[in-house]
This record gives structure tokens, sequence and C-alpha cells, in this order.
């Protein structure tokens, strides 16, 4: 099986900045962890990709970056979490839930998402973590996260994302790219991208036709002359340990968890919503904690 790659390119002698991502073996990991709908697949699978992407943009190895759309759609929340090293986790509050399809065949993911927020928490390291907020445009992921580039980060870009499915009902592709016009970038150019890029349809047919990813880059950019400058390979991994449900019992305070601990038997499990690792502890244990 082929690793999923991310790749960043400078195309039209550096004034035009590319990230693009194939991240099938991911989704198909996460959709299988979950047990997910296909509709959830596609939502919290985009959500993954272009948070991938973003944590790629990180610039110290101990940055970290938290995405969280908030939508009051049936999905509930969705939260990515990842850093520099490009190891991702994410899951959704309800993986199960489906709807119907649009009229046009496609999966309604805007119908799951709901109206909402979008939140982004890069903690880079300062005494306050950077916070950035937007409204929800549309619920379809890729529009929301160039609004929020726009709006929260000054950097208009454009944003693709998609998930898609084979007859077998599998994760056949999962990719999404993200292209920055640079401030040097002429006039000339950003109209060359914007009419290539309106008139792409899916982002994972033109993976899934042309498989090299340097041809991709050229279709979407227009410049057969476009240079790789960095190659990652991003992975699922969940970073859960008994350190930091330590630290969850502790927030909890002391008082709730002796009730949880008197309603159970002297025992407390807790699951990680990421990776779905139950920890069980019991009560003395968690009283050294406290003492």
């Amino acid at each position: 099986m082929r690793k999923d790659m991310l790749r960043k390119y400078l195309c039209y002698n550096e004034q035009v900045r590319v990230v693009i991502v194939d991240a099938t073996n991911m989704i198909s990991e996460l959709r299988d962890l979950h047990n997910m709908s296909n509709v959830a697949t596609a939502a919290v699978g985009r959500t993954l990709i272009v948070s991938t992407m973003m944590a790629s943009m990180l610039k110290n190895s101990s940055d970290r970056i938290t995405v969280q759309i908030k939508g009051n759609g049936p999905i509930g929340n969705i939260v990515v979490c990842g850093d520099k090293s490009l190891k991702m986790k994410a899951y959704a509050s309800n993986p199960q839930v489906d709807v119907p399809k649009k009229e046009n065949g496609k999966l309604n993911v805007s119908k799951v998402v709901g109206q909402g927020y979008l939140n982004v928490v890069k903690d880079i390291g300062l005494k306050d973590p950077y916070i950035g907020v937007c409204e929800l445009v549309s619920s379809e992921i890729a529009e929301d996260f160039a609004y929020y580039f726009a709006t929260s980060e000054q950097i208009p870009s454009a944003v693709f994302l998609g998930v898609n499915f084979s007859k077998e009902n599998n994760v056949q592709k999962a990719s999404g790219y993200i292209i920055e016009p640079l401030p040097e970038a002429s006039d000339e150019i950003i109209s060359t991208l914007e009419k290539i890029n309106s008139n792409i349809d899916s982002v994972t047919n033109l993976m899934i036709d042309l498989e090299n990813i340097d041809d991709v880059v050229k279709t979407i950019t227009g410049d057969n002359n476009v240079v790789c400058v960095q190659e990652e390979y991003p992975i699922l991994k969940c970073d859960c340990n008994k350190e930091r449900i330590y630290k969850t019992i502790i927030a909890l305070g002391r008082k709730e968890v002796d009730r949880i601990l008197d309603d159970n038997n002297d025992k407390m499990e807790i699951c990680c919503h990421f990776c779905n690792k139950k920890y069980n502890l019991y009560r003395d244990e968690i009283k050294k904690l406290f003492n």
C-alpha cells in the first residue's frame, strides 16, 4: 500500500505556493476506527485533510494545531488535532449519522454539519495560543476554510477537498490542495488560477486520473515548471497516554471524581474520543493523584 503523502510546491517562479496531500489511507483508517457513515467520513475526512495541510505550515517541531467545526447539524462537533510532524487524529460526536444524498447524487455534508463556527487553535510556544474563529459559510468544509484563511489569517487561498468512494463502498481516494498566490503574484497569474480551478469539479477524480502528484499540480496551476520543495508522510496516530488521562481526572475535581467512583464501584473507565482506547482506573490509584 502506497503511503499517504503531502507535498509543497512553488510555481510561476516562486509567485505561487501549493500544498497538496493524498490522505487516502488516513481517511480509510479513520472510517474503520469509528465505523463512520459515508457522509460522516466525507465531513470529517475533508476536515482532516485541510488540517493536515495546515499542520505542515507550523514552524517548530513542538507546535500543535486543533481544528474544531461546531455546527448544529446531527454530526455534532468535528475535532482534528495534529503537530508539525503530521501525526494527526480526529473524531466526530456522532460518526454514524446519515442523511439522504443531494438531488445531484452527492453526499450532503452541509446537512450533517449544519450552521455554526470554525475554530482554529495553534499552540506555537507563546504564553497564549493563537485562536481564530469564523462563521461557517457553506458547511461543505472547503469553502469554509477558504473563508477562514481570507478573514482570520488574511491569506487569500483556494481550497479544494474531496473524499471519493468506490463501487464496493470503500474509500477510493481522499485528497486536497491549497493554492496561495504570494504577494508578488501578478493579476494575470491570479486570473489564470481562478479560471483553471473554477472548472475543476473533483480533486479526487483528478488525483485518480493523473496519479502523479506533479502532474496534478501542473494541471491546477497551469505551470509546467512547478518545483517540489518539500515532501512529508502524514499518519493517523493518537498520542493519548496515562499521564494525559491523569490530567483529565484532576481537571474534573475531587468532588466529581468521588461521585463517579461511588456510582461505579470504585472504578473509572475513560475512553479516548480519538482512538477509542479505554483506560480503567481504580480509587486507590486516583487517590494518589489528588494527594
